[in-house]
């Protein structure tokens, strides 16, 4: 038993080597795939790769049209880290290092243009609705379908961004819809420009149940801005979630330190959200990093205070592949005393059933040539148990045994002396 436990032992701990020694030097870059420059996306990107700098990790920003050609990218493997607008499908073969920051769906409209708050009786109006490979086209998609519309009731222009905030500002669009983070750079110019505004959509709540990827929020009243108040009083409005997708291959050193950069970058309170709202790891359409998930909950492991983060990171990695394991052994391992001791027993009581059918033959038997082979049979038996090798604990079985074999002896010689 003492082998056993000790050569448990020797094979677990060479697994955590392997492990904590397998890739143990972090690579030092990530390709981070974020929106077109100037957007939200990129912005919050550039956060990101300064907060990786302080720890000698150089981050490319990649330039994309926006959450759609992120996901692509993805799955081409092109990128390790993405951030994907609510509703966007992951490709297989990632998982999300959490829920980063909501989303609300702007929609700018000239006030000249008399847009109605009812998205469903929009038609035959030019609308800025992002361009092509972009989340706010997937999400302005789905709204047109929420409100009942068939395609090509209104004219759609592929801008997105600044380009789309540029076209409703000179009046070449009615309506400008934006997927972005508050702090959208773009959105300032429309804030302030007195032809353009906010547009209050009617029925909200029935068009976050008809999609999936939004929810109802609120934007109070002073969110934006206090002189002016902007807007002058609470906004209901749909919005998504971005989620921070990465490879599943990602790195665990990697994988910690963009989970410590989303604690520092999304958990200060907005307008829209509360203090350490986000990020989140609750577990939603796309699997969580477990890792990532853990630092998200708890913070930094205590260990950093002593080890390079590198380090911690194998760590922490190797104790979440082990718990399961461990879960698994534990019950298995408290049983092996019990498994040990019934093979031991077993070793002398297969013979029981033959010297109980020698017995019960020898009462039976009327001839002495039978008893002969009987007693030959029986001496057979007790050859092997006293040849047995059995650890001290066990040794009064075989004793037992061959007192019980003395036993049939006597009745078999017992019964010959009458012959």
């Amino acid at each position: 038993m003492r082998i056993f436990i000790g050569f448990l032992s020797i094979l677990l701990a060479a697994v955590a080597l392997w492990f904590l020694s397998r890739d143990l030097v972090p690579p030092k870059s990530v390709r981070f795939a974020a929106g077109a420059a100037g957007g939200g996306y990129y912005a919050i990107a550039e956060r990101y790769r300064a907060r990786l700098a302080r720890d000698d990790i150089d981050m490319e920003i990649v330039e994309t049209s926006g959450s759609v050609e992120n996901a692509a990218l993805l799955g081409e493997r092109r990128v390790d880290v993405a951030l994907l607008q609510g509703g966007i499908a992951a490709p297989e073969g990632t998982e999300t290092l959490g829920a980063m920051f909501y989303e609300p769906l702007f929609v700018f409209a000239r006030r000249d243009a008399e847009v109605p708050a009812n998205p469903g009786r929009w038609a035959e109006l030019t609308i800025a609705a992002g361009a092509p490979g972009s989340g706010t086209t997937a999400a302005f998609d789905a709204l047109e379908r929420a409100a009942g519309h068939a395609p090509g009731a209104n004219r759609r222009l592929p801008l997105s961004g600044a380009e789309a905030a540029d076209a409703l500002l000179r009046g070449e669009a009615d309506l400008a819809v934006f997927v972005a983070p508050l702090s959208a750079p773009y959105l300032a110019p429309l804030f302030a420009e007195e032809g353009v505004g906010l547009l209050q959509l009617e029925h909200i709540t029935a068009l976050s149940r008809r999609m999936p990827q939004a929810e109802a929020i609120t934007l109070p009243a002073a969110g934006v801005s206090f002189a002016p108040v902007v807007p002058p009083e609470d906004l209901r409005m749909l919005g998504m979630v971005a989620n921070l997708v990465a490879d599943e291959r990602l790195h665990p050193s990697l994988a910690d330190r963009l989970a410590m950069a989303a604690r520092d970058i999304h958990g200060a309170a907005d307008a829209i959200t509360r203090t350490r709202q986000f990020p989140s790891a609750e577990a939603g359409a796309l699997p969580v990093d477990a890792y990532a998930a853990t630092l998200i909950r708890q913070g930094p492991s205590p260990l950093q205070d002593v080890l390079p983060y590198w380090v911690v990171a194998q760590v922490n990695r190797f104790a979440i592949l082990l718990l399961p394991i461990l879960f698994i052994l534990l019950p298995l391992v408290r049983a092996l005393p019990g498994v040990y001791s019934w093979r031991m027993r077993r070793r002398v009581f297969r013979y029981y059933p033959m010297i109980r059918a020698i017995d019960m033959a020898a009462r039976k038997a009327t001839e002495a040539e039978t008893l002969t082979e009987l007693e030959r049979r029986l001496e057979a038996i007790d050859e092997d148990v006293a040849e047995m090798t059995l650890p001290p604990p066990y040794r009064d079985r075989a004793y037992t045994a061959r007192l019980h074999i003395d036993l049939v002896r006597q009745r078999i010689d017992s019964k010959l002396q009458r012959f």
